[in-house]
Order: C-alpha cells, then structure tokens, then sequence
C-alpha cells in the first residue's frame, strides 16, 4: 500500500514539473490584435509570416496592436510591453517590435539586441515612413506585410552583408556619368575648331612688353596647423542596445 501511495505521489510530482516546464516554455505570439483591426484569415497570413522570419534568422519580429496605452507614454508602453512578455532570441533578447495604438494613433518601432545592429535609429525612421501612409489609411495589411519585409531585408543584411545594390548601382553611374562626360568634351571640342596647337606660348605674349634680367626664389616662413586626434573610448557589444522611435498615423 506504502508503495502504491509514493507512486502515485511521484506520478503527481512529474506531472506538475512537466507542466511547469511547458508553462516556462511556452511563448507569447508574435502577432497580438488586441485592437482587432485584422480579419482571422490576414491575422494567421501575418502570424505565419512572422513566425518564419523570426525562426529564420533567430530574432523575434514582433507586431502588436492595442486599443489605448492607458497612463504610459507610446514609449513607456512599447519597452514595458517587449520586457513583460519576454520576446526576443537568446541572451541579448534579439528582437523587433511593432506597436500600434489606436486612440491616439501612434506607432512605435522597438529594435533589440541584434534587432537594434540590424535596424537603426535612422532605419527606424526610414521604415515608419514607409507603413505610416498604410497605416494612416487603414491598410494595416499592407503596412504589416511592408514591415516585416523591411525587418527581413535589414537583418538578413546584418548577418550575411547586403546584395550588391551598392557595388551596381555604382557603376551604373559611373558609367552615365562618362558617358554624358564624353557627350560634353566632344561638343565643347567641336566648338575649338579655330584654336591651333602652338608649340611655344611666344604667340600669347607682346614682343618686347616684358623683360627679366634676374630671378630667383625664396623660401619666406610654412606655417603648420596641429590638432589632436580624438580617443574614441566608447564601447558597445553587439546585441547589448535598444532603439525606439515612432510618430503619428
């Protein structure tokens, strides 16, 4: 009986260590439509999306919408929100969080450990540009989808460098440029048709209207200008950062 008794005890405590360990596990999603701007069929297209890209490149993508921020700043909200339900990848909490308030009409943009390498303050601004015009309109779709694109392409530039749109683009205008260059000198050169090639520059000067008897160079004084070089003495770790910014839709 004493024996039945501690298995069963021992099945108990199993059970609730496994289901303790699931609960620790478990994640929230990556999409929250607390405001309820999106049908079910785009909600699970987009959770879908972000779940590939996030599993894909170990950063967490993230977008939430909410009716209200309540007593907390768009800012406050949004640092508040990514911490308390603890997205993000591995120990730098890698990560990029959309936020998207309804009352106010705000957005804001979160960007975290290597989220934050990968999209800037300035690539912040660039991508909330882009979707506020959507977002402005009601097309959050459009706006979601454009968001998680510009997340994709600027952390997979992070961790395997950029396409060569740099290197191409470089040399499609250099290539314009000697062209139109080419263009340029060979009307400015038809133009010289009356200009002969003088050997000697006797032909630019009057007879008689300059002579040198003597000349000679000196060296008078130089005068050497010395600055300092600044010792950068800052330091950062990759995935140790955080970014947030944001507006009005």
């Amino acid at each position: 009986m004493k024996k039945k008794v501690l298995s069963i005890i021992f099945i108990v405590l199993i059970c609730t260590c496994l289901s303790i360990t699931s609960f620790a596990a478990s994640k929230m999603p990556r999409l929250i439509d607390d405001a309820d701007l999106l049908t079910d069929s785009v909600e699970s297209d987009l959770l879908t999306k972000l779940d590939s890209v996030s599993e894909k490149y170990k950063v967490d993508i993230v977008i939430a919408t909410v009716e209200t921020v309540g007593d907390y700043t768009p800012d406050e909200y949004i640092n508040h929100f990514y911490d308390a339900n603890d997205y993000g990848y591995g120990k730098n909490r890698d990560g990029v969080l959309l936020l998207v308030s309804m009352e106010e009409r705000d957005y804001r943009i979160l960007s975290n450990g290597l989220g934050a390498d990968a999209i800037s303050s300035d690539d912040i601004e660039d991508i909330g540009e882009k979707i506020s015009s959507y977002l402005g309109d009601g097309n959050y779709e459009d706006a979601f989808n454009n968001f998680i694109e510009e997340c994709e392409y600027q952390i997979n530039g992070e961790i395997n460098g950029f396409p060569f749109d740099f290197a191409k683009n470089l040399i499609i205008s250099l290539a314009v440029g000697f062209v139109i260059a080419f263009i340029a000198t060979g009307v400015m050169k038809g133009q010289l048709k009356s200009v002969k090639k003088q050997v000697a520059a006797t032909e630019y000067t009057k007879k008689g209207s300059m002579q040198v008897n003597l000349s000679n160079d000196f060296f008078l004084y130089s005068t050497v200008n010395r600055r300092k070089k600044q010792q950068n003495n800052s330091s950062s770790s990759s995935g140790s950062s955080r970014n947030v910014g944001g507006g009005k839709f």
